[in-house]
């Protein structure tokens, strides 16, 4: 599957959440914890496509790889978060782990 067709896919699956995955009242566009998450999506992108490519996958295919196993792990730590009662999971958070990934993988498509 090309990153494309993942990446719709992904569009796809969060265009229609409502209830706990919504934004929440004090969910601010900008902050501390959106930085977090922006900068742990990247460090995961980034980590697991050197990984891949330590591995012997080709260029190509560590990208992938790092670009799956970050928007994966936002994802995750946003369905974690629906689950715990002290925890809220936000769409806004998820946007700015995609903005990790896609900035890490964009990086990581310049170096060759």
């Amino acid at each position: 599957m090309t990153m494309d067709k993942l990446l719709l896919c992904l569009c796809f699956s969060l265009g229609g959440q409502h209830g706990a995955a919504a934004r929440q009242p004090g969910d601010r566009l900008f902050g501390e914890d959106k930085l977090q998450h922006f900068f742990a999506s990247f460090l995961v992108t980034s980590l697991a496509g050197a990984g891949a490519r330590l591995a012997g996958a080709d260029h190509r295919t560590s990208l992938i790889v790092g670009a799956g196993t970050g928007a994966a792990a936002g994802v995750a730590k946003e369905l974690l978060d629906t689950r715990d009662p002290r925890d809220t999971a936000s769409v806004l958070d998820l946007a700015w782990d995609l903005g990790g990934v896609g900035f890490a993988t964009v990086v990581s498509a310049q170096a060759k």
